[in-house]
């Protein structure tokens, strides 16, 4: 179940759910990054996808690698470089539960099925609606074990 997590960890680094975040500065935000600052009431963007592909924290970040969340990697990474469901104060209540369900269905399915497709990644038309998702849907085929 450690592999599987780290698996489905990785392909929400990927894919993030929600592709896009945006909030409603309370204060004035200076950046760390220079002599800028974002005034009270703007609203700030978040995209979670280029954030979760960015080299600078993810060695390949194109490539998937579950390896990406053993914990001595997580150690090395900023808190909020992995926020595939928000964070902070605003972040999805429904984050535990959402992984454990997903743990429980996909083991449920691969013990009993092998699961196959016939596109490859490059293939994807990905289509950024209030969640991210294939624009063709996911044409998966079923053979039981």
């Amino acid at each position: 179940m450690k592999y599987l997590e780290r698996c489905l960890m990785e392909t929400l680094r990927m894919y993030p759910p929600v592709p896009l975040i945006a909030r409603e500065l309370q204060e004035d935000l200076k950046l760390n990054s220079g002599d800028y600052v974002i005034p009270r009431g703007a609203t700030v963007t978040v995209a979670t996808v280029l954030l979760h592909r960015n080299p600078k924290v993810y060695t390949n970040p194109n490539v998937f690698d579950p390896d990406n969340f053993l914990s001595e990697r997580q150690a090395n990474r900023h808190y909020y470089a992995f926020i595939p469901f928000s964070a902070g104060p605003r972040s999805c209540v429904g984050r535990k539960y959402a992984m454990l369900k997903l743990k429980i269905l996909l083991s449920t399915i691969l013990r009993n099925y092998r699961v196959y497709s016939d596109l490859s990644e490059s293939d994807f038309k990905l289509q950024a609606d209030i969640i991210l998702k294939r624009e063709e849907g996911f044409r998966v085929r079923l053979q039981a074990r």
